[in-house]
C-alpha cells in the first residue's frame, strides 16, 4: 500500500519518487498507521519493489485489504495518480470507503461524479469482481477497471485474433453497444485498447488493437471509435478465414457421427463445408453467450426452421426458448438476445432459406451498420 497515517493523523502518500535518504529519515522520525484498521505499519525500503507500507505479520486487516502487491501494481498506481494529478482531478490514493468497506486504487471526481479506478494486475474471481463492482454502483461511484497489459498482447496492432479467458472478458466495458477493453503497460507507459471485439470461438476474439501513450491520454478516458469500412472488410475476411479453418478439424475430431447435432444439421440441410452460405457463422452484437463457434447454433437454427416449416421471416421471437430447448442448449437471457438479433439480420437480408444466395457486399453493408457499434 502507498498511503498511511502518521501520529498526527495526517495522510502520508508515497506516490512520488523519494530519495532513499528522505525515506530513511521519514522512517526514523515518524510512526505510521493503517487508515483502515489503525494498526501500526512498517515502511519498507527495499532494492526490488518500490517503497511501500506494510502491515506487520498476523494482521487482522489482511482479510479486508490485500497488500501482496507486485512491483507492477505499485508502479502503475503511481503512474495513474500522477496522470490524474496532472489533469487537476485531485485524485485520492487508496482511500478507504467505510460505507462499502472497499478501497479502490484511486478515487477521482469529474463533473460532480465519482470514479473508482482499479488497476488490476492479478486474476480476480468473478464473484469478487461482481461484488466490488456492485459495491461501487450502490455507492453511486462509477468503476473503471484497467488491466495490466499482458506481455503477449503487445505484439501487434490493427486487426488481430486474440485470446481472452473468462477472467479477462469480465473487464470489458461498453459504449453504445460496443465492447472494449482498456489495459495499461507500466514499462512503456502506454494504454492498449482492444475494441470492436467480435467473439468467434470459446476464448478467441477478433479485435482492433490500438495504443496511446500515457502522456497523450485524457479523462474521460478515450473511447474507441467505429472502425473504417475498409478495416471492417478486412475483419470480415478474417472471419471467413477462421470459419474455413475451423470446420475441417471440427468435423474430423467429432466422434459422435450423426448423433452430433451440428453434423446432423449439416447433413439434413444438404450443406457442404466447402460451400457454406456466407451468412452462416456471423458473430452478432459482440456477445459471447455461446462458448462454441456461432456457426454451430446458427446451422442448428436453420435445421429447426426446416423441421418446423418456418423461415427467418415467419419465426416469432417467442419461439426462441423452444429452439434452445430443442437444440439442447441452455436458455439464458443473453443467448435469447443473440438468437433474436441474428434473426433480425436475416430478415434485413431477406433470407428465406439456408440455400439463399446473397452478395458479400450486401452482407457487409448490413453488418457494418449493425454489428460494429459507433464509439
Amino acid at each position: 500500500m502507498l498511503v498511511a497515517h502518521n501520529e498526527q493523523k495526517e495522510l502520508v502518500q508515497l506516490h512520488r519518487q523519494f530519495s532513499r535518504e528522505e525515506l530513511q529519515r521519514l522512517r526514523q522520525q515518524q510512526q505510521f498507521f493503517c487508515p483502515q484498521c489503525q494498526e501500526p505499519l512498517q515502511l519498507k525500503i527495499g532494492q526490488i519493489r518500490i517503497p511501500h507500507f506494510s502491515h506487520f505479520q498476523q494482521s487482522d486487516c489482511e482479510a479486508l485489504f490485500s497488500e501482496r502487491e507486485s512491483q507492477t501494481h505499485l508502479l502503475g498506481k503511481q503512474h495513474l495518480y500522477e496522470f490524474f494529478e496532472r489533469l487537476a482531478l485531485s485524485p485520492q490514493l487508496e482511500p478507504y470507503l467505510p460505507q462499502i468497506k472497499q478501497r479502490p486504487d484511486l478515487l477521482i471526481e469529474y463533473v460532480n461524479r465519482q470514479f473508482a479506478i482499479e488497476f488490476q494486475c492479478s486474476n480476480l474471481q468473478r464473484e469478487i469482481f461482481l461484488e466490488r463492482t456492485l459495491g461501487y454502483i450502490r455507492a453511486k461511484i462509477t468503476p473503471i477497471w484497467i488491466l495490466h497489459t499482458p506481455q503477449r498482447k503487445k505484439n501487434g496492432l490493427g486487426i488481430q485474433k486474440i485470446t481472452l479467458n473468462h477472467t479477462l472478458a469480465q473487464y470489458m466495458m461498453q459504449n453504445n453497444g460496443q465492447r472494449y477493453l482498456i489495459t495499461y503497460d507500466v514499462a512503456s507507459k502506454t494504454f492498449y485498447y482492444y475494441s470492436n471485439l467480435l467473439h468467434v470461438h470459446k476464448t478467441q476474439y477478433l479485435a482492433s488493437i490500438n495504443c496511446i501513450p500515457l502522456a497523450h491520454q485524457r479523462f474521460p478516458l478515450l473511447i474507441p471509435t467505429k472502425i473504417s469500412r475498409t478495416k471492417f472488410e478486412f475483419l470480415f475476411t478474417k472471419l471467413l478465414y477462421f470459419r474455413e479453418s475451423y470446420l475441417p478439424s471440427r468435423l474430423l475430431l467429432s466422434k459422435r457421427g450423426v448423433k452430433d447435432p451440428f453434423l446432423r444439421a449439416i447433413y439434413e440441410l444438404k450443406l457442404t463445408t466447402t460451400n457454406l452460405p456466407i451468412f452462416l457463422g456471423i458473430p452478432v452484437k459482440n456477445t459471447n453467450a455461446f462458448d462454441d463457434y456461432c456457426i454451430e447454433w446458427q446451422v442448428q437454427l436453420f435445421y429447426f426452421l426446416k423441421c418446423h416449416a418456418l423461415t427467418p421471416q415467419s419465426m416469432n421471437t417467442n419461439a426462441i426458448d423452444y429452439f434452445l430447448q430443442w437444440a439442447k442448449l441452455k436458455a439464458t437471457v443473453e443467448r435469447n438476445e443473440e438468437v433474436a438479433y441474428y434473426l433480425k439480420l436475416l430478415k434485413q437480408l431477406n433470407i428465406q432459406h439456408v440455400h439463399e444466395k446473397i452478395e458479400k457486399k450486401q452482407l457487409i453493408d448490413v453488418l457494418y451498420d449493425e454489428l460494429v457499434a459507433i464509439g
